[in-house]
Protein backbone atom coordinates (compact mmCIF):
# COMPACT_ATOMS: atom_id res chain seq x y z
CA UNK A 1 0.00 0.00 0.00
CA UNK A 2 3.12 2.65 0.70
CA UNK A 3 4.57 2.30 -2.52
CA UNK A 4 0.83 2.50 -3.90
CA UNK A 5 0.40 5.67 -2.01
CA UNK A 6 4.01 6.78 -3.11
CA UNK A 7 3.19 6.61 -6.82
CA UNK A 8 0.04 8.48 -6.30
CA UNK A 9 1.31 11.16 -4.69
CA UNK A 10 4.42 11.78 -7.13
CA UNK A 11 1.89 11.59 -10.05
CA UNK A 12 -0.49 14.36 -8.09
CA UNK A 13 2.71 16.64 -7.35
CA UNK A 14 3.83 16.42 -10.84
CA UNK A 15 0.76 17.56 -11.82
CA UNK A 16 0.67 20.60 -9.80
CA UNK A 17 4.38 21.36 -10.54
CA UNK A 18 3.65 20.70 -14.63
CA UNK A 19 0.04 23.28 -14.34
CA UNK A 20 2.34 25.95 -12.66
CA UNK A 21 4.97 25.30 -15.61
CA UNK A 22 1.92 25.86 -18.11
CA UNK A 23 0.31 28.62 -16.35
CA UNK A 24 3.83 30.49 -16.74
CA UNK A 25 4.73 29.93 -19.91
CA UNK A 26 1.50 31.00 -21.23
CA UNK A 27 1.33 34.10 -19.41
CA UNK A 28 5.43 34.60 -21.37
CA UNK A 29 3.38 33.97 -24.48
CA UNK A 30 0.88 36.19 -23.84
CA UNK A 31 -1.89 33.40 -23.85
CA UNK A 32 -4.49 34.01 -21.32
CA UNK A 33 -4.96 30.97 -18.48
CA UNK A 34 -8.44 31.17 -17.10
CA UNK A 35 -6.71 30.17 -13.62
CA UNK A 36 -5.94 33.68 -13.06
CA UNK A 37 -9.23 35.94 -14.14
CA UNK A 38 -11.31 34.15 -11.28
CA UNK A 39 -12.82 37.22 -9.94
CA UNK A 40 -13.69 36.94 -5.94
CA UNK A 41 -17.47 37.38 -5.87
CA UNK A 42 -17.56 36.92 -2.04
CA UNK A 43 -18.25 40.08 -0.89
CA UNK A 44 -20.30 41.32 -3.74
CA UNK A 45 -22.53 38.24 -3.74
CA UNK A 46 -26.29 38.81 -2.21
CA UNK A 47 -27.56 36.74 0.54
CA UNK A 48 -29.90 33.71 -0.07
CA UNK A 49 -31.15 31.01 0.55
CA UNK A 50 -29.80 27.25 -1.15
CA UNK A 51 -31.49 23.80 -1.51
CA UNK A 52 -29.14 21.04 -2.46
CA UNK A 53 -29.51 17.56 -3.45
CA UNK A 54 -26.65 15.18 -3.68
CA UNK A 55 -25.85 11.56 -3.39
CA UNK A 56 -22.90 9.70 -2.23
CA UNK A 57 -22.47 6.32 -2.80
CA UNK A 58 -20.78 5.41 0.33
CA UNK A 59 -19.80 6.59 3.67
CA UNK A 60 -16.34 7.01 4.41
CA UNK A 61 -14.89 8.67 7.36
CA UNK A 62 -11.00 9.54 8.28
CA UNK A 63 -10.74 6.62 5.66
CA UNK A 64 -12.50 4.21 7.55
CA UNK A 65 -16.10 2.65 6.55
CA UNK A 66 -18.45 0.03 7.65
CA UNK A 67 -18.33 -3.29 5.93
CA UNK A 68 -21.13 -2.59 3.77
CA UNK A 69 -21.28 0.18 1.54
CA UNK A 70 -23.83 2.95 2.96
CA UNK A 71 -24.85 5.64 0.14
CA UNK A 72 -27.19 8.24 1.15
CA UNK A 73 -29.43 11.06 -0.74
CA UNK A 74 -29.05 13.98 1.19
CA UNK A 75 -31.42 17.19 0.88
CA UNK A 76 -30.17 20.53 2.83
CA UNK A 77 -31.33 23.83 3.11
CA UNK A 78 -29.68 26.78 4.05
CA UNK A 79 -29.78 30.19 4.62
CA UNK A 80 -26.22 32.28 3.56
CA UNK A 81 -25.64 35.68 4.84
CA UNK A 82 -23.28 38.29 2.68
CA UNK A 83 -21.49 39.17 5.54
CA UNK A 84 -20.38 35.34 5.69
CA UNK A 85 -22.44 33.38 7.91
CA UNK A 86 -24.58 30.97 7.07
CA UNK A 87 -26.65 28.60 8.92
CA UNK A 88 -28.02 24.64 7.40
CA UNK A 89 -30.12 21.69 8.47
CA UNK A 90 -29.66 18.29 6.06
CA UNK A 91 -31.28 15.06 6.45
CA UNK A 92 -29.68 11.79 5.53
CA UNK A 93 -31.49 9.11 3.91
CA UNK A 94 -29.67 5.59 3.66
CA UNK A 95 -30.44 4.22 0.78
CA UNK A 96 -28.91 0.92 0.66
CA UNK A 97 -30.59 -2.07 -0.85
CA UNK A 98 -30.61 -3.79 2.34
CA UNK A 99 -32.10 -0.94 4.32
CA UNK A 100 -33.75 2.63 3.69
CA UNK A 101 -34.65 4.60 6.40
CA UNK A 102 -33.40 8.47 7.75
CA UNK A 103 -30.55 7.87 9.65
CA UNK A 104 -29.03 11.13 11.02
CA UNK A 105 -30.13 14.90 10.88
CA UNK A 106 -27.24 17.51 10.56
CA UNK A 107 -27.20 21.13 11.36
CA UNK A 108 -24.58 23.52 10.89
CA UNK A 109 -23.28 27.05 11.30
CA UNK A 110 -20.24 28.99 10.81
CA UNK A 111 -18.86 31.97 9.47
CA UNK A 112 -15.87 32.47 6.47
CA UNK A 113 -14.10 36.01 6.20
CA UNK A 114 -11.12 37.44 4.75
CA UNK A 115 -8.20 38.27 6.67
CA UNK A 116 -6.14 39.71 3.47
CA UNK A 117 -6.67 39.37 -0.04
CA UNK A 118 -5.03 35.99 -0.27
CA UNK A 119 -5.37 34.91 3.70
CA UNK A 120 -9.19 33.44 4.43
CA UNK A 121 -10.30 31.61 7.39
CA UNK A 122 -13.72 30.03 8.87
CA UNK A 123 -15.34 28.64 12.04
CA UNK A 124 -17.71 26.49 12.01
CA UNK A 125 -19.92 24.01 14.39
CA UNK A 126 -22.23 20.86 13.71
CA UNK A 127 -24.99 19.25 15.75
CA UNK A 128 -25.38 15.90 14.79
CA UNK A 129 -28.09 13.45 15.24
CA UNK A 130 -27.84 10.28 14.50
CA UNK A 131 -30.80 6.97 14.63
CA UNK A 132 -30.55 4.28 16.64
CA UNK A 133 -28.38 1.23 14.92
CA UNK A 134 -26.89 3.52 12.73
CA UNK A 135 -23.61 1.61 11.25
CA UNK A 136 -21.96 5.16 10.14
CA UNK A 137 -18.24 5.20 11.57
CA UNK A 138 -18.94 8.66 12.59
CA UNK A 139 -22.42 7.26 14.39
CA UNK A 140 -20.83 7.85 18.05
CA UNK A 141 -20.21 11.62 17.29
CA UNK A 142 -22.50 14.06 18.75
CA UNK A 143 -20.89 17.15 17.31
CA UNK A 144 -17.63 19.31 16.74
CA UNK A 145 -16.68 22.78 16.50
CA UNK A 146 -13.90 23.92 13.61
CA UNK A 147 -11.76 25.91 12.38
CA UNK A 148 -9.43 26.84 9.65
CA UNK A 149 -7.22 28.97 8.03
CA UNK A 150 -6.59 29.31 3.73
CA UNK A 151 -3.37 31.36 2.31
CA UNK A 152 -3.02 31.32 -1.41
CA UNK A 153 -0.30 31.26 -2.86
CA UNK A 154 -1.19 32.17 -6.41
CA UNK A 155 0.03 28.54 -8.19
CA UNK A 156 -1.94 26.53 -4.73
CA UNK A 157 -3.58 27.23 -1.92
CA UNK A 158 -2.98 25.65 1.42
CA UNK A 159 -5.57 25.30 3.90
CA UNK A 160 -5.41 24.51 7.54
CA UNK A 161 -7.91 22.80 10.03
CA UNK A 162 -8.36 22.00 13.81
CA UNK A 163 -11.73 20.75 15.33
CA UNK A 164 -13.01 19.23 18.69
CA UNK A 165 -15.56 16.13 17.82
CA UNK A 166 -17.67 15.23 21.02
CA UNK A 167 -17.96 11.27 21.30
CA UNK A 168 -18.21 9.60 24.22
CA UNK A 169 -14.76 12.18 25.60
CA UNK A 170 -14.04 14.63 22.86
CA UNK A 171 -11.45 14.10 19.99
CA UNK A 172 -9.08 16.25 18.49
CA UNK A 173 -8.34 16.70 14.81
CA UNK A 174 -5.91 18.07 12.43
CA UNK A 175 -6.36 18.34 8.44
CA UNK A 176 -4.01 19.78 6.09
CA UNK A 177 -4.79 20.12 2.25
CA UNK A 178 -2.98 21.58 -0.77
CA UNK A 179 -5.29 22.28 -4.00
CA UNK A 180 -5.40 23.98 -7.41
CA UNK A 181 -8.07 25.52 -9.35
CA UNK A 182 -8.75 25.92 -12.93
CA UNK A 183 -11.89 27.92 -14.34
CA UNK A 184 -13.11 28.00 -17.85
CA UNK A 185 -16.19 30.62 -18.43
CA UNK A 186 -17.28 33.46 -16.11
CA UNK A 187 -18.58 33.65 -12.98
CA UNK A 188 -22.15 33.76 -14.81
CA UNK A 189 -21.35 30.05 -15.94
CA UNK A 190 -18.58 28.58 -14.79
CA UNK A 191 -16.88 25.09 -14.68
CA UNK A 192 -13.93 25.16 -12.08
CA UNK A 193 -11.81 21.67 -11.53
CA UNK A 194 -9.81 22.07 -8.21
CA UNK A 195 -7.39 19.04 -7.17
CA UNK A 196 -6.66 18.22 -3.98
CA UNK A 197 -4.64 16.31 -1.81
CA UNK A 198 -5.62 15.79 2.33
CA UNK A 199 -4.38 14.87 4.94
CA UNK A 200 -6.18 14.01 8.11
CA UNK A 201 -5.09 13.54 11.98
CA UNK A 202 -7.49 12.51 15.04
CA UNK A 203 -7.49 10.46 18.26
CA UNK A 204 -9.78 7.63 18.20
CA UNK A 205 -12.74 7.84 21.11
CA UNK A 206 -15.08 8.09 18.25
CA UNK A 207 -14.13 4.87 17.01
CA UNK A 208 -14.15 3.26 20.40
CA UNK A 209 -18.04 4.04 20.89
CA UNK A 210 -18.32 2.94 17.27
CA UNK A 211 -16.93 -0.81 18.03
CA UNK A 212 -18.77 -0.44 21.15
CA UNK A 213 -22.10 -0.46 19.18
CA UNK A 214 -21.32 -2.81 16.62
CA UNK A 215 -19.87 -5.40 18.27
CA UNK A 216 -22.59 -5.08 20.37
CA UNK A 217 -25.44 -5.52 17.93
CA UNK A 218 -23.52 -8.50 16.65
CA UNK A 219 -22.88 -10.33 19.65
CA UNK A 220 -26.92 -9.63 20.22
CA UNK A 221 -27.84 -10.75 16.63
CA UNK A 222 -26.73 -13.52 16.32
CA UNK A 223 -27.26 -15.13 19.66
CA UNK A 224 -30.70 -15.57 20.56
CA UNK A 225 -30.01 -17.16 23.87
CA UNK A 226 -29.06 -13.49 25.04
CA UNK A 227 -31.42 -10.76 26.44
CA UNK A 228 -28.44 -7.78 26.23
CA UNK A 229 -24.38 -7.12 25.44
CA UNK A 230 -22.98 -3.77 26.96
CA UNK A 231 -19.88 -3.35 25.41
CA UNK A 232 -17.43 -1.14 26.11
CA UNK A 233 -14.24 -0.44 23.66
CA UNK A 234 -10.62 0.78 24.23
CA UNK A 235 -8.12 1.57 21.38
CA UNK A 236 -4.53 0.02 22.08
CA UNK A 237 -2.97 3.71 21.98
CA UNK A 238 -5.23 6.57 22.08
CA UNK A 239 -3.82 9.62 20.37
CA UNK A 240 -3.20 11.95 17.81
CA UNK A 241 -2.57 9.52 14.49
CA UNK A 242 -2.85 10.03 11.38
CA UNK A 243 -5.71 8.38 9.77
CA UNK A 244 -6.21 8.92 6.40
CA UNK A 245 -4.37 10.66 3.06
CA UNK A 246 -7.45 11.54 0.61
CA UNK A 247 -6.99 12.77 -3.29
CA UNK A 248 -9.55 14.22 -4.70
CA UNK A 249 -10.96 16.41 -7.69
CA UNK A 250 -14.24 18.75 -7.24
CA UNK A 251 -15.50 19.08 -10.49
CA UNK A 252 -18.68 21.42 -10.59
CA UNK A 253 -20.25 23.89 -13.03
CA UNK A 254 -22.07 27.28 -11.24
CA UNK A 255 -24.75 29.79 -12.39
CA UNK A 256 -26.11 32.31 -10.77
CA UNK A 257 -29.18 30.46 -9.15
CA UNK A 258 -28.18 26.82 -9.68
CA UNK A 259 -25.04 24.27 -9.84
CA UNK A 260 -24.42 21.16 -10.06
CA UNK A 261 -20.97 18.90 -9.38
CA UNK A 262 -19.09 16.05 -8.59
CA UNK A 263 -15.90 14.73 -6.60
CA UNK A 264 -14.40 11.19 -7.14
CA UNK A 265 -12.59 10.49 -4.01
CA UNK A 266 -9.85 8.21 -3.45
CA UNK A 267 -9.28 7.63 0.65
CA UNK A 268 -6.41 5.60 1.91
CA UNK A 269 -6.04 5.17 5.38
CA UNK A 270 -3.27 4.76 7.60
CA UNK A 271 -2.40 3.21 10.66
CA UNK A 272 -4.14 0.22 11.68
CA UNK A 273 -6.47 0.68 15.03
CA UNK A 274 -6.54 -2.02 17.24
CA UNK A 275 -9.15 -2.45 19.82
CA UNK A 276 -10.14 -4.84 22.90
CA UNK A 277 -14.00 -4.49 23.92
CA UNK A 278 -15.11 -5.78 27.21
CA UNK A 279 -18.47 -6.83 27.05
CA UNK A 280 -21.06 -7.80 29.72
CA UNK A 281 -23.29 -10.41 28.69
CA UNK A 282 -26.87 -11.12 29.88
CA UNK A 283 -28.28 -14.62 29.08
CA UNK A 284 -32.10 -15.19 29.25
CA UNK A 285 -31.14 -17.86 31.10
CA UNK A 286 -28.25 -18.24 34.11
CA UNK A 287 -25.72 -15.51 35.34
CA UNK A 288 -24.49 -12.65 34.27
CA UNK A 289 -20.61 -12.73 32.63
CA UNK A 290 -17.87 -10.60 31.12
CA UNK A 291 -15.82 -11.38 28.45
CA UNK A 292 -12.56 -9.71 27.56
CA UNK A 293 -12.17 -10.15 23.57
CA UNK A 294 -9.61 -8.84 20.74
CA UNK A 295 -12.51 -6.52 18.64
CA UNK A 296 -10.25 -5.28 15.98
CA UNK A 297 -12.39 -6.16 12.51
CA UNK A 298 -10.57 -7.44 9.48
CA UNK A 299 -10.76 -4.25 7.26
CA UNK A 300 -8.05 -2.74 10.10
CA UNK A 301 -6.00 -5.32 9.86
CA UNK A 302 -5.91 -5.30 6.27
CA UNK A 303 -6.49 -1.56 5.08
CA UNK A 304 -7.66 -1.20 1.69
CA UNK A 305 -8.30 1.86 0.10
CA UNK A 306 -11.67 3.44 -0.46
CA UNK A 307 -13.35 5.05 -3.75
CA UNK A 308 -16.53 7.17 -3.56
CA UNK A 309 -18.05 9.61 -5.61
CA UNK A 310 -20.62 12.35 -4.49
CA UNK A 311 -22.55 14.11 -6.92
CA UNK A 312 -25.23 16.68 -6.76
CA UNK A 313 -27.18 19.91 -7.58
CA UNK A 314 -28.12 23.23 -5.86
CA UNK A 315 -30.38 26.03 -6.23
CA UNK A 316 -30.05 29.64 -4.75
CA UNK A 317 -32.90 31.93 -4.24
Amino acid sequence: MSNKFTAITFVFIIVLIYSNFTNAQSIRNGITDTTLIKVDSTSAEKSHFKFDFNYVNNSVYLGRADSLALPYITPTIGYYDKSGFYISASVGYLASSASKKIDYYSFDAGYEFYITKKLSGSVSANKCVYQEGSKIVSSDVKGSLSASLTYDFDFFEFNTGLSASFANKTDIGIDATISRSFYLGNDDKQWTITPKAMVNLSTLYFYEGYTSKSFSNKKLNTNTTLISVTSVTKVAQNKLTLMDIELFVPISYDEKKWGIYCTPTLAIPQNPIYTTTTSTYKPRNGNTYVKIEDSTPESEKNLSTSFFVEAGIYFKF
